[in-house]
């Protein structure tokens, strides 16, 4: 999900009727989501997998060296067996024991991404994003367990699809808390990360959106504890994404508090005062 996209969700919300209507819908969606059972994120990709195997069926030539979407969905069918046997076996939360979490939840997760590859290939482009919700119930699991989110691709954009289609500020908030958990499950993989200076880098993009998220929650203490992480890890990104929060607190009604904020940030990383 290009950063762009969401920092176009940096706008307030009125208090419209259709605003308290959206924001009732967008806490049961997320309820939906965050956290998301294992049952549930199993449930999601048979959906999800049927349809991207019809489609494939119909389309593929009779023989292929590729891992075809029935094979994936096969392997990722296992996975779900095996995390949720961990689960009722050692419990929902903690470490397991003789189990590499990590590992295992790596594999749900690259099995995944090649099922949203081939949806991308046959133009499924909502199967594509309902992969990526599935991948959150993978994500929620490692967390639970104490593991290390090694392949981040499809959280991070499933988590920017739930910031792009979110409005209400106490939804907000569970998305940034789940965005907050997740940095902390790829400190591994960011050390590690040999391109840290790519700005497309997943664990970089969600920097950027959980920054964005935390100013339209419009609470000062997230704001601040959210800004302060997030020019510690992207300090070269610090002054345009400070800049830009400016412009949309001119452009839309921010409350002045939230503006406040924003200034102080503006001030210690772009050189000037706003006037």
């Amino acid at each position: 999900m290009p950063v762009d996209v969401v920092l176009n969700q940096l706008g307030g919300e009125s208090n419209t009727i259709s605003s308290i209507i959206a924001g009732f819908i967008s806490r049961w969606f997320i309820f939906m989501i965050l956290p998301t059972k294992l049952s549930e994120a199993r449930a999601r990709h048979q959906q999800v997998s049927a349809e991207i195997v019809t489609n494939y069926k119909s389309r593929a030539p009779l023989a292929t060296d590729q891992v075809t979407p029935s094979q994936l969905a096969e392997a990722i069918e296992q996975f779900f067996t095996v995390a949720m046997r961990l689960d009722r076996e050692q419990g929902e939360t903690g470490a397991i024991l003789n189990d590499d979490v990590s590992q295992i939840g790596d594999y749900g997760l690259q099995l995944l991404t090649d099922l949203s590859n081939w949806a991308q290939q046959l133009a499924l482009d909502n199967a594509r994003h309902e992969i990526a919700l599935v991948s959150l119930g993978a994500a929620d699991w490692i967390m639970r367990h104490q593991g290390e989110i090694r392949a981040p691709e499809l959280v991070v954009d499933a988590l920017a699809d739930l910031a792009n289609t979110t409005q209400d500020r106490e939804t907000l908030k569970q998305l940034e808390q789940f965005m907050t958990a997740t940095l902390q499950a790829l400190t591994a993989f960011i050390q590690q990360d040999l391109e840290k200076t790519n700005p497309g880098r997943p664990w970089r993009v969600l920097h950027v959106n959980r920054a964005i998220v935390a100013t339209r929650i419009h609470d000062a203490d997230i704001m601040t504890r959210v800004f302060d992480e997030f020019v510690q890890a992207l300090p070269e990104e610090a002054p345009r994404f400070f800049a830009e929060g400016m412009v949309q607190m001119d452009k839309l009604d921010y409350p002045q508090h939230v503006r406040g904020i924003m200034e102080k940030y503006y001030n210690s990383w772009c050189g000037r005062i706003m006037h």
